[in-house]
């Protein structure tokens, strides 16, 4: 994902980082893809990615391959195809058609994961979250609710961060995010009227936040535009 200067966002390059980093470290990963998609719009960088995780098999850890949004494939027979694609890849013990939205195949799935689970101690207290993992939820929150409000591109060119985050003496949280927009003009979109946009997001958000850690919350939200880039 690039800005409009044709550098990678900051916070998507962390994020990617982070994802690549964490991969090794599951005993089961699942690599998911939008079959209808694949079959309308193949995606080199999604077939590359899903070659390369399958090349070879990883003896710390299965793989499965999970073909999402088969209710969207009107020719049932293409799915046949798609599963030959990537049939000679070794690194996927299974192979799952499924809709999430249709609830079709999701049951094998989750059978297949309960199958895999191990038991042991937990690594953590379940019901402990540590301050990176609230920092991660409270970033995601934010941005599923700007996802509801706002149904164009726009939001996949707006970047995100965490500006601060502090714990108060009445236990409260102190949460600031700015949304950095390109443009004056996308700016305005995410803002309303009035700021009644960011405004509901931010009342959204807040609610959801503080039902999730239990506690109040004080979330402040700035949307501004990018500086530009001296040449």
């Amino acid at each position: 994902m690039l800005g409009h200067h044709g550098f990678p966002h900051r916070d998507v390059t962390v994020r990617v980082e982070s994802a690549w980093n964490s991969v090794n470290l599951y005993d089961l990963l699942i690599v998911m893809f939008d079959v209808n998609r694949h079959l309308k719009m193949p995606d080199s960088r999604v077939i590359k990615l899903i070659k390369r995780l399958g090349a070879e098999v990883n003896p710390n850890q299965k793989r499965i391959l999970c073909m999402n949004k088969v209710d969207l494939v009107d020719d049932k027979k293409d799915l046949l195809k798609v599963a030959k694609e990537f049939e000679d890849l070794p690194g996927f013990e299974r192979y799952f058609m499924v809709s999430g939205l249709k609830g079709k195949g999701v049951k094998d799935l989750v059978q297949y994961l309960m199958d895999q689970a191990v038991r042991r101690p937990w690594d953590e207290e379940p019901a402990t979250m540590t301050e990176e993992v609230m920092k991660t939820i409270s970033l995601e929150v934010v941005r599923e609710k700007m996802l509801d409000h706002i149904h164009q591109e726009i939001p996949y060119v707006i970047e995100h961060r965490l500006m601060d985050w502090k714990e108060l003496k009445d236990g409260s949280l102190r949460v600031e995010q700015h949304f950095i927009a390109p443009k004056q003009s996308q700016r305005q979109i995410l803002v309303g009227k009035n700021g009644s946009k960011i405004g509901r997001i931010g009342i959204e958000a807040n609610e959801e936040l503080r039902s999730i850690f239990k506690r109040d919350v004080h979330l402040m939200l700035q949307v501004r535009v990018a500086k530009k880039r001296s040449s």
